[in-house]
């Protein structure tokens, strides 16, 4: 610490108008805590993908059971996906200034909350209100980009961060296997059930997990301006390079399109956005895609999106760890590149059931194996006081293009292109969000998080 040093309880300062510092509370994460943040935070992540997922599965099934036309079960998709949007929003702000431990224990409570009631339903209405809480579960990405890249050391972030994302693929397979094996016996509402439990396990969990050093930094140097004490801030703001808002605002995405930022922010909301209309081509329409557009049957095709995403596992270890060595950014753009080139080939080239699931594998290795150094650079491109509304804006975008890949595809489709050439925007979308992403600056690995995100 420098001369200037400062109390992190509100407590009135000393006689001499410095104030004493509470290491405890300054200290960087031990390495069990950092393993134990990272094992937690990717068991959660696991569970909330898994809800999210198992609510598409089971639609069909929930559709039957309560006897309604296909346009009612589209029209309560959809509102489920733009409510859950809407909670999602509400995140960002509560990681900014309530904590990214408070933020923490809400998403992974929220999602617990949402899939314990959906068991409960009674109909459409009560659905969609149930599920909007969902958007906590799909906001744990957000939490992570911003907690995570706080707790993580500098070298060999990207690496544990990718581990953490690779919760996607197995929530997405672990929700398959657990609807295959027990709906028969235990119903939706049993399934729905089945995923509360997990998730309020990590609640608990979760409730053992520090604040992050730099909020708490953040946190005290707010309380002193409040106080008035806005020489003391300011000089510790210089200090530990942390910028923090005089006042009591409480807008924190307005700042995100502020002068400062508003580059990086929209392009990695253009980013996002144009990648899930990519992605979900081929997570969200796999099915439907491979069987139009290969000819596959039903039972093959499912069993070559479990066997991609088994693939798109190492995706996130891999390009996590390139991100590390070559920048994340970079890492991101060449992987989308080579996700665009796996799909054309698939739709335009693979022929037979074996080139088929290679393609598809190396399809989602590229395309989800992205999103690992993507979030990373997210953490690391807002400083610390908006860092999780930026995450939570980008989070956003990215579900907003997932309604527009479905839509792009059918109006093809409906356009008289065939199965192949509507996928193909797929690839198109890919190529454009690297575009996108190379109007962000670059920033080199390595560096401490304090000094590139100020």
């Amino acid at each position: 610490m420098s001369s200037v040093t400062t109390t992190l309880t509100g407590e009135t300062p000393p006689p001499d108008g410095q104030v004493s510092a509470n290491a405890e509370d300054l200290r960087p994460f031990t390495r069990g805590e950092v393993r134990y943040t990272a094992v937690v935070a990717l068991v959660a992540w696991t569970f909330a993908v898994y809800d999210l997922i198992t609510f598409g599965n089971l639609l069909p099934v929930i559709q039957k059971s309560f006897g309604w036309t296909d346009a009612t079960a589209s029209f309560v998709a959809t509102l489920v996906g733009l409510s859950s949007l809407v909670v999602a929003l509400a995140v960002g702000p509560m990681i900014d200034l309530a904590g990214r431990r408070f933020a923490l224990v809400a998403t992974t409570g929220g999602a617990a909350i949402s899939s314990a009631l959906s068991a409960l339903v009674m109909g459409p209405v009560s659905l969609i209100l149930v599920r909007a809480l969902s958007g906590f579960g799909m906001s744990e990405q957000a939490v992570n980009a911003a907690y995570l890249n706080e707790v993580f050391q500098a070298r060999g972030k990207g690496l544990l961060y990718g581990i953490v994302q690779a919760g996607w693929p197995l929530g997405v397979m672990l929700s398959a296997g657990v609807a295959g094996v027990m709906l028969p016996a235990i119903g939706w509402r049993g399934v729905f059930l089945v995923a509360a439990f997990p998730l309020v396990v990590m609640l608990v969990l979760r409730m053992f997990l520090r604040e992050s050093p730099f909020y708490v930094k953040l946190a005290h140097l707010r309380r002193l301006s409040r106080a008035g004490r806005r020489t003391e801030a300011e000089a510790l703001s210089h200090e530990w390079q942390i910028e923090f808002e005089h006042g009591t605002r409480r807008n924190t995405y307005a700042p995100l399109f502020a002068p400062a930022l508003r580059r990086q922010s929209i392009a990695l909301g253009a980013t996002f956005f144009f990648k899930i209309i990519a992605d979900s081509q081929m997570t969200i329409l796999a099915t439907s895609v491979l069987s139009q557009a290969k000819g596959i049957d039903l039972t093959s095709a499912l069993w070559t999106v479990f066997i991609g995403n088994g693939v798109a596992l190492l995706g996130y270890v891999f390009f996590g760890w390139l991100g590390d060595r070559i920048g994340r950014r970079e890492t991101v753009v060449i992987a989308e590149i080579c996700a665009a080139a796996c799909t054309l080939a698939l739709l335009f080239v693979a022929q037979g059931f074996a080139a088929v699931v290679a393609f598809y594998a190396l399809v989602l290795f590229f395309a989800q194996g992205a999103a690992a150094p993507f979030f990373a650079y997210v953490g690391e491109s807002f400083p610390t006081r908006v860092r999780g509304s930026g995450a939570a804006y980008i989070n956003v975008a990215g579900p907003v293009g997932g309604i527009f890949g479905p839509l792009i595809y059918g109006a093809a489709l409906s356009a008289g292109a065939s199965a192949s050439l509507a996928a193909a925007s797929g690839a198109v979308a890919a190529l454009i969000a690297a575009g996108c992403l190379m109007g962000a600056r670059s920033i080199k690995p390595g560096q401490d998080l304090a000094r590139v995100s100020h």
